[in-house]
């Protein structure tokens, strides 16, 4: 059954599968979802359909995985469930931390990605500092707590124009690749002590890609914990030359930080995701174990999603998958028509596995 609406109906009325899955090994990983931008979520590899009710003052809604995350117009959020349905009570957010206008706006005033931890709340903010000359910012915030008090974190390095590439957990600890416009590249490891205290090191420096030099295209890089590997994953998408609003189809690398507990990470190159897949997506990437032949994901593929961009918020020419091994790209396995109109991005969702 490739299918979780399959899976929850066939549970509910059926006593004796029920009884017999807990006998069994576990059925293999689901596709995920896709959160949409009007707010829908479509289910794959079916391509139904789902409306989730939200409160009626829910004016973003992001995913953090497998759950919700729900921004309300007075800056409180909470955390729904979209498959059992259940949402956590409020929780009170710095406005500096979150702001509830839509993305299509002045990114001054977005969150790129959220990250939820046991006992804190990561969030990645678009916003420019003058004095720093970085466009993103990491807050750390603790959960269920109204206190007012914050952690922000802007990457120092004087003088250099720097972007926040991604976030990712990974062994329990926060890591975020740092770029700059002449494509050096920094992954840095924060471990929060305290509701104050951050402690931070640089753990990996990248020199300049020669292959990003002069390119007109864009170049998303992506943090992915996968197993026991932290992974790289580098797209680069060329302009169409008939409409440069548009992008080909990417070109991806993929690299894993190597050596990062011996004072000399550095990036390696792979070919192989050891029996894993890879779903990339601005607002959430995760990997999963791959599939049979007939259900879940297919092995050494990463699945990317037609997002638009930030840089003009035009959109890419396609969805699809690349095989690691392969070096090929491929429309995806399965038939989603993806809604384009909305105020939001285009995210994974996971299912849970329970099931």
């Amino acid at each position: 059954m490739p299918s979780h609406a399959d899976r929850v109906r066939l549970r509910a009325v059926c006593r004796l599968w029920r009884a017999a899955a807990h006998l069994q090994p576990p059925l293999p990983p689901l596709l995920p979802w896709i959160l949409q931008p009007d707010g829908t979520l479509l289910s794959l590899p079916d391509g139904a359909v789902h409306r989730i009710p939200v409160p009626d003052d829910v004016c973003r809604r992001m995913s953090t995985g497998g759950m919700l995350f729900l921004v309300h117009s007075n800056y409180t959020c909470s955390l729904l469930n979209p498959f059992s349905r259940e949402t956590t009570g409020a929780q009170h957010i710095h406005p500096a931390c979150l702001s509830p206008q839509p993305i299509r706006i002045p990114w001054d005033y977005n969150v790129r990605k959220v990250v939820m931890m046991p006992d804190h709340i990561i969030t990645v903010k678009r916003a420019y500092y003058p004095e720093t000359q970085c466009n993103n910012m990491v807050c750390i915030r603790r959960r269920r707590s109204t206190a007012t008090v914050d952690i922000r974190w802007v990457p120092s390095m004087p003088s250099v124009s720097r972007a926040m590439a991604d976030v990712a957990l990974f062994q329990d600890k926060l890591y975020a690749l740092v770029g700059t416009p002449a494509g050096t590249i920094h992954l840095y490891v924060l471990d929060i002590i305290d509701d104050k205290h951050v402690a931070l090191q640089r753990v990996l420096r990248t020199p300049v890609d020669d292959d990003d030099q002069g390119y007109t295209g864009i170049v998303h890089r992506y943090l992915v914990a996968s197993g026991d590997r932290l992974l790289m994953v580098k797209e680069r998408r060329d302009r169409s030359p008939k409409l440069p609003s548009l992008f080909k189809q990417p070109i991806f690398d993929v690299s894993e930080a190597a050596d990062l507990c011996s004072g000399g990470g550095r990036w390696r190159k792979v070919d192989t995701l050891t029996g894993r897949a890879l779903f990339l997506s601005q607002g959430c990437s995760e990997s999963l174990p791959a599939g049979g032949p007939y259900v879940g994901a297919r092995e050494d593929c990463v699945y990317f999603l037609c997002e638009r961009h930030q840089c003009d918020h035009s959109w890419s020419l396609c969805s699809g998958m690349y095989n690691v091994r392969q070096g090929t790209v491929s429309p995806l396995p399965f038939k989603a028509m993806v809604a384009e109109e909305g105020p939001g991005t285009t995210s994974w969702l996971f299912p849970p596995t329970d099931i």
